[in-house]
C-alpha cells in the first residue's frame, strides 16, 4: 500500500510540470503571432472608440507605402527603410486625424500630432535593408521620419517620434 501513496506526489509534479510546459508553447506562440500584427484602433477626441482591427504585417506591406534611405542615432550609416505611411493605416477607418499615439512592446509611448505626419510622411517601416525587421533588430515596425531630408528633422522631438518594437497604434480622429 505505501508503494502506491509514494508515486502520487510523483505523479502530480510530473502532470504540473508537463501543464506549465503546455502552457509555455500557448504562450510563447500567442507571443509570436501579436508580434506579426499591429492592432489599431480609432478613437475621438473624448476617447469613445470608433473602430479597432489587427492588421497583419501582409496587409500593411500592401498599403500605400515608401522607401526612406536615411542616417538615424541608432544605425550605421544611410539605411533602407520600407514600410506604409502612417496616414495609409490612418485612412483605414473615416475621420479627419488629429493625432497617432503608438506604444513599443516595453510600453513606451509616444504621440505625433497630424500636423508631423502630413508634412513630413513617417512610416511604419517592416523592412529594414529589405528584410522583415525582428524584435531584435527593433521589429517587427519601427516608425521612421527621412532625418536627412530635411534639418530640422534633425531634433529630439523627431528622434523621440522615432519609436520601434510598434505593438498599437491609437488614431485619434474628428468625425464627420
Amino acid at each position: 500500500m505505501s508503494g502506491v501513496h509514494d508515486l502520487l506526489p510523483t505523479r502530480l509534479a510530473h502532470r504540473l510540470m508537463v501543464a506549465t510546459l503546455a502552457l509555455l508553447v500557448v504562450c510563447a506562440g500567442a507571443g509570436a503571432a501579436s508580434a506579426q500584427s499591429l492592432l489599431a484602433r480609432w478613437v475621438d477626441r473624448d476617447g469613445a472608440e470608433l473602430a479597432s482591427r489587427s492588421v497583419d504585417l501582409d496587409v500593411l506591406e500592401g498599403l500605400d507605402g515608401r522607401t526612406i534611405e536615411t542616417s538615424t542615432p541608432w544605425t550605421e550609416g544611410v539605411t533602407r527603410f520600407d514600410g506604409p505611411r502612417l496616414s495609409a493605416i490612418a485612412a483605414l477607418e473615416p475621420g479627419a486625424l488629429v493625432e497617432a499615439r503608438l506604444t513599443a512592446l516595453n510600453d513606451y509611448a509616444i504621440s505625433i500630432p497630424a500636423e508631423d505626419i502630413v508634412a513630413h510622411e513617417p512610416i511604419l517601416a517592416s523592412r529594414l535593408a529589405g528584410e522583415r525587421m525582428r524584435v531584435r533588430d527593433r521589429g517587427p515596425l519601427w516608425l521612421v521620419h527621412d532625418l536627412d531630408s530635411d534639418p530640422a528633422l534633425q531634433t529630439q522631438r523627431y528622434h523621440a517620434q522615432m519609436i520601434w518594437q510598434v505593438r498599437d497604434v491609437v488614431f485619434v480622429v474628428d468625425t464627420p
